[in-house]
Parts: C-alpha cells; structure tokens; sequence
C-alpha cells in the first residue's frame, strides 16, 4: 500500500514535515510513495521538469535518484516514487530527506524534508545459528555437568564462583562492614563501606575522597566538581548543548518552550495549556540568525486589493505587520473623496479613525488626508479630480 505525501516548495512556515518512510536494509522495490507538489497549497506543474530524490544517509554518503520517479499527472504535481535499495543501505534515519524539482541548470526547487528510517535487519553483523549450534550443544553439556557439581559441592569458588540468595553483613553496633578493590600495589584501593547507623559510602583510601555517600537520614551526596546540583548550584564556565533539543521553562501556570531552529534561529512559543505538554506556535517569536525578531502574526509586504481606482505602475497598494506595528504603502490615481477604494483585513485595522497627510499630484500639487477606518477602509479627502495620491501610513495596533 502506497503512502501518500503532500509536499510544498514554500518552506517559510515548515521546513519539516510530519511524514515518515520506513524500509529495511535489504527491501528491494517495496517502498512506494504518491507525492503530489505543490505551491502555497496550489497544485505546482511538473511539465518538462526532471523530479529527483535527494537524502544524506546516517553515515554521511548522499544519494541522489530520478530513477523511480514515475510521473502520474504532470500539470497537477502529480507522481510516485520507488525508493532504490541504496537509501536503506546503512540502518538509522536519513539526515536530509526530499525532492527536487529542475530544467537543466536553469531552474531547481525543492520540498520541505520528510523522515525516512531504515531498520537494521537480521543478518547483517551476526552469524546465521545452523554454522555452529553442534558446537554450542557440546559446550553447553560441559557447562551443565560443571554447574551440577558446583551445585552438590554447596560451596562458592574463590574466583569465578556464583551464590543464590542473599548474603548478608551485619556490622556491630559502632562498627562498620564493607567490600573492598584493591591491587597489590595500591593502585586501586576503593571500597564501599556500611555503618551501623544506615550510612553507606564509596571511599578511595589511596586519594582519602569520599566518592558518594547515602547519609543516615537517607540523602544521598555525590561529592564530584564535575556534576552539576539539581538546585542551588553555579556554572562557573560556558554551557553548551550540542543538539537542537528543545527546553521548557516554567513550573506553575503556562509553560514556555525555546529551542534552536534548522536555520539557527531561537523560537519560543508558550503551551496551549496550564502545565500543558503541547504548544502554541500561532504565539511563537523568533530570534533570527540576521539579528531581527519576528512574531507568528508578522507578515510580508502583500497586496492591497483596491476598487473604483486606476493602479500606478510600480507602486500597487501594499501592506506589512512587523509586531504591533501596520504599515501601508502605495499610489492610486482618480480616487474619489470619502469613498473607500481598499480595506485592510482583520488584525491590520486601527482601533479608532486614523488620518494621515499626503499629497496628490494632478495639475496642481495639493495637500490632502488618507483615512484609516476601525473596520479597515481607507478612504482619501481633499483630492482634486484626476490627481494621483501617494500613500505612506504606519500605526500601531
């Protein structure tokens, strides 16, 4: 049964999908997928495009195939793929995972990654049992025969020797019971050490250091420079995590996750709940590599869609939310006073009435006033007829 994918060349909100392949070292043309490609959500045209795979493996070989790519329909992105034997080659999960899409060396696009993991499988690295279980078998009847004698002697060998049960120390009161390591020339000289008062520590004698130790009262110590407390401890130096896990701060109320993204940025984002596991990235900010920060409500210069007005070349009605704050650019020709030419949608409007100056340019120069409206409509006043006004407003929200 074929697994099926949606993948997007537009990777600014996900560079990873949720999406896995499993195989086997050894699978051969049995793991297929139906991918469809897309841009934004809209179906993305494959038409005289070469489709690849692409995938770095757990020990840093790469693998790039057009082979198994079978086009199914082509304007719609349409089209499945066998995974060669060369991906499951070595067991773990592929580093980097996805397709590409090109024309000669003109163009090339890609998707978002997928995960793919390759099981180990069962000969690899063993030794199949009929080569030598007559061998075993003989090797195991010596074994029996001398545990059966240990076993009737009731005794436990000096060295090498088993004991069932407990065996048990019982230190006099004051006293101390313990088991010691040590070599003939003192290089080792350890031992763990019971007290008749319920203390019990690991000693090295030779460095006079008490390693660890479960005090009287049931705390237990473990005395290194090298540990870090689980509270009321200091880092004297720099820490350093070497991975991308993910850490959550917080003990009451709502948590907050922060963790390093693929492209190095920090992103926090607060749980979806009190004391909740799961997060909000609707709610997320980002610290980026370039030094700026971005909030999950940002968005780009878009286009404004304007009515009952000519667009100006070059200079089409934009707008852009970086935090708090709206921004709106462009020009339009022949607007008419108070009538509203263009709105901006829900969560780029002002909470009240704002106006602006700008300036409209007809046979004359003339001053005038662009309006913003709560519920987004903008509308010019004191335009001659036939000018063109040039819009800047910037407002917080």
């Amino acid at each position: 049964m074929k697994t099926t994918f949606v993948l997007d060349i537009q990777k600014e909100k996900y560079e990873y999908t949720s999406l896995i392949v499993t195989g086997r070292m050894g699978d051969l043309a049995s793991n297929t997928v139906d991918v469809h490609i897309t841009n934004d959500g809209e179906p993305y045209s494959l038409t005289n495009l070469t489709v690849c795979y692409e995938c770095v493996k757990p020990d840093d070989t790469a693998v790039r195939d057009k082979e198994g790519v079978n086009i199914i329909d082509a304007a719609k992105g349409h089209f499945t793929y066998t995974f060669p034997a060369e991906v499951f080659s070595v067991p773990g999960q592929m580093k980097r995972s996805f397709f590409s899409i090109e024309k000669d060396k003109t163009f090339r696009a890609t998707t978002q990654d997928f995960l793919v993991i390759a099981l180990q499988d069962a000969l690899t690295g063993h030794i199949e049992s009929e080569t030598y279980i007559s061998e075993f078998e003989k090797l195991k009847k010596q074994i029996d025969a001398l545990q059966q004698a240990v076993d009737q002697a009731d005794i436990v060998k000096r060295s090498g020797g088993m004991m069932t049960g407990y065996l048990t120390m019982r230190p006099t009161l004051g006293s101390n019971i313990g088991i010691g390591f040590n070599s003939e020339d003192k290089v080792l000289d350890t031992g763990l050490v019971g007290v008749s008062d319920g203390q019990i520590y690991l000693k090295d004698w030779k460095n006079n250091k008490v390693l660890f130790e479960k005090s009287s009262t049931g705390a237990f110590h473990v005395f290194a420079d090298n540990l870090l407390k689980k509270t009321g401890d200091t880092i004297p130096g720099l820490l350093e995590c070497k991975s991308d896990n993910a850490i959550v701060l917080g003990s009451r109320s709502y948590k907050t996750i922060f963790h390093k993204g693929a492209q190095g940025e920090l992103i926090f984002a607060p749980s979806t709940e009190e004391q909740g596991d799961t997060w909000d990235w609707s709610k997320r900010v980002e610290i980026k590599t370039d030094g700026t920060i971005k909030q999950a409500t940002d968005i780009n210069w878009t286009n404004l869609l304007t009515t009952g007005v000519e667009s100006v070349p070059d200079r089409p009605m934009r707008y852009k939310r970086s935090g708090a704050l709206i921004s709106v650019i462009g020009s339009v020709r022949n607007p008419q006073n108070e009538a509203v030419f263009a709105t901006l949608p829900v969560g780029f409007r002002p909470m009240q009435h704002i106006a602006f100056p700008a300036l409209a340019y007809g046979y004359t120069p003339a001053a005038c006033e662009v309006t913003i409206k709560p519920d987004g409509g903008i509308f010019v006043n004191g335009v001659p007829s036939g000018s063109t006004v040039h819009i800047v407003a910037n407002f917080l929200v």
